[in-house]
């Protein structure tokens, strides 16, 4: 008999162990984007501090020589942890605040843009029930307006963009079964909302692995002919990608990108 309850504890305790255990966690702090075509490479540098996003600081090199774009943004953070400023200082005789505010809800329910300390812009933004973007809507008669629709996985696999002024496009996508290489800076979400990084999305578990367009042909949305993008990723032993290679192929060509990735991990 006691043996038996010396067993059954032993369990016990192992079952216990087992469900203390935390999966490593990985956060991107660099990615860069070689496009072979035009000779270009891109960098992507992430500074965290306090394991969130502080700083995304970007530039290019064409044939080994500086273009000199640059691209700095700055994350702020309330006294609750939450985003309450991104500060865009890639111009500085033009610098952009986008100032999020926050309701009774989890998420800011809308942001303000300004321009040097002038408001020019107010982007109202949407989630559901799980906390999940679905939406950014500017109330400038021209900006962005575009929506998020999810999977049964919970991978945004439909993105509808009709930015005022521009043709309205439709993305569909297909995912990995491994982890998303924003998991452990969520906070870039919100700054995707504004200003998409359109080949990478930070919404979702997963990763893109292949990508259908669609546009509005005759009054509705039909998928463009002959154009598609697959992706061939690896992955590093916590799951999350260190490379990728999107292909895209349109109407018999075929253009090719190649990213890697680089984390801090636990």
């Amino acid at each position: 008999m006691k043996t038996n309850i010396y067993i059954i504890v032993i369990c016990l305790c192992f079952w216990s162990c087992q469900k203390n255990e935390t999966t490593p966690l990985c956060r991107l702090t660099k990615f860069v984007t070689e496009y072979p075509a035009t000779k270009l490479i891109h960098h992507d540098l992430i500074t965290l501090k306090d394991n969130r996003i502080e700083q995304m600081y970007s530039y290019d090199l064409r044939n080994g020589t500086d273009t000199t774009a640059r691209q700095k943004v700055i994350f702020e953070y309330n006294a609750l942890g939450k985003v309450s400023r991104i500060r865009d200082e890639t111009n500085l005789t033009r610098i952009i605040l986008f100032d999020f505010v926050y309701g009774t809800k989890e998420n800011p329910e809308k942001v303000i843009q300004k321009v040097n300390n002038l408001q020019n812009n107010e982007i109202i933004l949407e989630f559901d029930s799980k906390n999940r973007a679905t939406g950014a809507i500017s109330l400038n008669l021209v900006g962005l307006n575009r929506t998020i629709e999810y999977d049964a996985k919970g991978n945004p696999f439909r993105i509808t963009r009709a930015d005022f002024g521009n043709p309205a496009t439709i993305n569909e996508h297909t995912f990995d079964d491994k982890r998303n290489f924003f998991e452990g800076i969520p906070e870039i979400g919100l700054y995707w909302l504004l200003r998409p990084l359109y080949n990478f999305l930070p919404f979702g578990s997963n990763n893109i692995i292949g990508t259908k367009f669609f546009t509005i042909q005759n009054l509705e949305f039909k998928e463009v002919p002959d154009i598609r993008t697959i992706r061939e990723t690896t992955y590093n032993a916590n799951g999350f990608p260190t490379s990728m290679n999107i292909i895209l192929e349109n109407q018999g060509k075929t253009i090719s990108s190649m990213s890697k990735f680089e984390y801090s991990c636990e």
